[in-house]
């Protein structure tokens, strides 16, 4: 019997209050969220993305009857800047999700509590966390905003901190948008 041995380097990337709030990105994910098409759910996603060049991609949640064939908030707004730009760097990524019964305002966050590191809020599922890391070319540092609408906070955390231990196009020898 063989036994074969994975080795993760875990480079966890840490994200400290010295980051400047992107509140425009954060609104855009509040205001995208509200065109979330979740019949079967009912809980709507707002994502927004600025990329390496500066532009904002949005993108929300879209169900099917056939559940496979849903779309999450965040691949839509990857797949929205990669249409836009093509192969591009993602410098900072906005979640706002909650059940479509809570409409929320961004201006109801304008004075939200700003938390470091935790990240507390609804955090991108893991075929998501995949998606987002392959696009932050291999930088652990991507800051992610999740926005707990329950208790009014944006918790301020990195793709390195989501997905510790990634797998991407670099494992394969493959190097794009650089």
């Amino acid at each position: 019997m063989q036994y074969v041995a994975y080795v993760c380097l875990l480079f966890i990337y840490s994200v400290s209050n010295a980051v400047n709030v992107d509140y425009e990105l954060i609104q855009q994910a509040f205001l995208v969220r509200n065109n979330a098409q979740a019949p079967y759910s009912n809980f709507h996603v707002g994502s927004a993305i600025r990329s390496q060049q500066g532009n904002i991609h949005k993108g929300c949640n879209v169900e099917r009857c056939s559940y496979t064939q849903s779309t999450h908030a965040e691949q839509n707004a990857i797949d929205n800047m990669i249409a836009q730009e093509g192969p591009a760097k993602i410098l900072a990524i906005a979640v706002v999700a909650a059940p479509s019964t809570q409409k929320q305002e961004f201006l109801d966050f304008i004075d939200a509590e700003i938390i470091f590191g935790e990240p507390l809020g609804v955090a991108p599922c893991g075929h998501c966390r995949q998606i987002i890391w392959e696009n932050s070319f291999n930088d652990p540092s991507v800051i992610i905003y999740l926005v707990n609408v329950n208790n009014k906070k944006i918790y301020v955390t990195t793709i390195g901190e989501l997905l510790p231990c990634p797998f991407g196009p670099c494992d394969l020898g493959i190097s794009y948008g650089e």
